[in-house]
C-alpha cells in the first residue's frame, strides 16, 4: 500500500567548537518549534499520472522567524513523502521562510525616544585636554525593513588641541547563540549599513548632526523571547572619528525591528532599497584626481551640435558617479598591523572556532509582513535588557560576563583574523610537509645513486681479478 504525505517541520540549532593545545570543547543545542504531518494519498490504488492535491498547513505564531548565522539557524522545510513498501522512500524537501509578524503599534515602548550620552577626555594628567561631550538621541526604537532611521547627534568638542574628522554611523546585528549541552553562550556582531558624515566638528566649537540611515531590505526581525537559543537583537551604533591615535568615541543605542512600522513613521518607509555610496575621504581623493577636465566653450557647442542631429536625444546622467576605486586603496595601519587576540583554551595557541554546517535558505525580497499580528506572544519582555544588557550577561560594550567571555569575547572582531591565521598555519605545515617530502626523495636518490656506484666498482675489481 502507497502512502503519500507532508511533513511542516522548524527546529533551532546551534553548534561551535574551540579547539585548543590539549583539549576540545564542543558545544551544541537544538530546538524544535514545529512538527506536523499531513497525509495526501494512503491507498494500494495509485495509478499513474499527474496528480494534484490542495493543501493548507498552520504555522502556529510563536514560531520564530528565519535566520542564519555562523553558529547557529532557525530553518523550515517543507518535505514531501512517497512511501513505497517494496522500495526505498522518495523523499521530496524545499526550505522555506517563515515571518513572525510583530506589529510596533501594540507595544508603547517601541514609540518612545531612546537616548545615550558620552564625556570623553582625550588625554590624561599632565596633558589633560577638555571633555568631548556627545549625545545620540532617536525619535523612537521601533523600525521595520526599508524605514529611515532618523538620528540626532550634538557634539561639544571642548578640546584645544583635536578636531573630531568624522562621524560614521551603522547598524549592527548582534547573535547570541546559546549552547544547551553544555550552556554557554557564543556572541557574534555583523554590520548591516555603514555610512560616514565627512563634516568636521573643529575644537572649541558645538555641532549638530541630523541624518538618517535606512535599514536593510532583508533584514529578520528583532527576538523577543530569551527562551529562544538563537537571538538576534539591534543596535544603532555612531562613532567619533578623532583620529591622533585615539580610539573613536562610541554611542550605541538599542532599536527594535518588527514588520508594521510605527503610524507617525509610516512616511520613511521606502519601496525599494535606496542605492546610497558612502564618498571616504579616500574615495573622495582619488575621484577628484580621476575626474576629466571641464569641456571648453568649442567642445560644448560640437557637442550640442552632435546631440541635435542624432534621432534619440541625450539624456544626462546628473548623478551618475565614477566607479569605486576603495578596493586599490592601501590597507590602513589597524588592518596590517592587526594580529587578533590569542585566545586560549588551556593552552597559549590561540582558538579554533568552527562553525555549524548551515542547510540551504531560499531567497527572500522583503521581510515586511501585511498579515495580522497574532498575538504579542514574545512581546512581554522587559525593554530594559536592550539598555542594561543584563538578561543577555553583557556590559555597555556587548562583552560577556560570564566564563564563556573570557575565551571568546566578542566574536565579530577577531573571528575572520583568527580563521585567516589557522588558514596560514595550516598551508605553512603543508608547505613544511612537502619540503620534507623533497629532501626524503632527494636522501633515496643520493643513496641509490651511491649504491649503483658501488656495484659498479665491485665489477670492475673482479674484472681485474680475472
Amino acid at each position: 500500500m502507497v502512502a503519500v504525505y507532508v511533513t511542516l517541520e522548524g527546529e533551532a540549532k546551534v553548534q561551535w567548537s574551540m579547539s585548543g593545545k590539549s583539549e576540545t570543547a564542543n558545544y551544541s543545542g537544538h530546538q524544535q518549534y514545529l512538527h506536523s504531518r499531513t497525509n495526501v494519498f494512503d491507498n494500494s490504488l495509485f495509478r499513474a499520472g499527474v496528480h494534484v492535491y490542495v493543501l493548507t498547513l498552520r504555522i502556529p505564531p510563536d514560531c520564530p522567524s528565519t535566520c542564519k548565522g555562523p553558529y547557529g539557524y532557525i530553518a523550515y522545510h517543507l518535505s514531501l513523502t512517497i512511501d513505497k513498501p517494496w522500495g526505498f522512500d522518495e523523499v521530496f524537501k524545499k526550505p522555506i521562510n517563515v515571518v513572525q509578524t510583530l506589529d510596533l503599534n501594540y507595544n508603547p515602548e517601541f514609540t518612545l525616544p531612546v537616548k545615550d550620552e558620552n564625556i570623553k577626555y582625550l588625554c590624561h594628567w599632565p596633558c589633560i585636554s577638555g571633555p568631548i561631550s556627545s549625545t545620540l538621541a532617536l525619535p523612537a526604537s521601533g523600525f521595520t525593513p526599508l524605514q529611515e532611521v532618523p538620528f540626532r547627534l550634538e557634539v561639544d568638542n571642548q578640546s584645544p588641541h583635536y578636531d573630531i574628522n568624522a562621524v560614521e554611523v551603522s547598524i549592527k546585528q548582534h547573535f547570541v547563540f546559546l549552547s544547551r549541552n553544555p550552556v554557554k553562550r557564543n556572541f557574534y556582531t555583523k554590520t548591516l549599513v555603514k555610512e560616514l558624515i565627512a563634516d568636521r566638528t573643529l575644537r572649541l566649537s558645538k555641532r549638530q548632526y541630523e541624518s538618517s540611515i535606512c535599514v536593510p531590505m532583508d533584514t529578520p526581525r528583532s527576538t523577543l523571547n530569551p527562551n529562544y537559543i538563537v537571538f538576534i537583537h539591534y543596535t544603532l551604533q555612531v562613532k567619533l572619528k578623532t583620529g591622533c591615535f585615539h580610539y573613536d568615541t562610541d554611542l550605541s543605542v538599542p532599536i527594535i525591528v518588527g514588520t508594521t512600522s510605527l503610524q507617525h513613521l509610516r512616511n520613511s518607509v521606502h519601496t525599494h532599497q535606496p542605492a546610497r555610496r558612502t564618498t571616504t575621504p579616500e574615495r573622495q581623493r582619488l575621484i577628484e584626481r580621476v575626474t576629466p577636465r571641464p569641456p571648453t566653450v568649442e567642445e560644448e557647442t560640437a557637442a550640442e551640435a552632435a546631440a541635435t542631429t542624432t534621432d534619440e536625444p541625450h539624456q544626462a546622467l546628473d548623478d551618475d558617479e565614477p566607479p569605486s576605486y576603495d578596493s586599490c586603496l592601501p590597507p590602513s595601519f589597524s588592518f596590517a598591523t592587526l594580529a587578533g587576540s590569542q585566545q586560549t583554551l588551556g593552552s597559549n595557541h590561540a582558538v579554533v572556532l568552527q562553525r555549524i554546517h548551515l542547510p540551504k535558505f531560499p531567497g527572500f525580497s522583503t521581510l515586511i509582513g501585511t498579515a495580522p499580528a497574532h498575538g504579542m506572544e514574545d512581546s512581554g519582555l522587559d525593554m530594559h535588557m536592550y539598555r542594561s544588557y543584563g538578561s543577555l550577561d553583557t556590559d555597555h560594550t556587548g562583552r560577556s560576563l560570564d566564563t564563556f567571555g573570557s575565551l571568546c569575547g566578542p566574536l565579530s572582531e577577531h573571528v575572520e583574523e583568527q580563521e585567516h591565521e589557522v588558514e596560514a598555519e595550516t598551508e605553512a605545515e603543508a608547505e613544511e610537509e612537502a619540503e620534507t617530502l623533497d629532501v626524503t626523495a632527494q636522501v633515496h636518490q643520493v643513496a641509490a645513486a651511491r649504491a649503483q656506484v658501488a656495484e659498479a666498482e665491485e665489477d670492475l675489481l673482479d674484472e681485474h681479478l680475472f
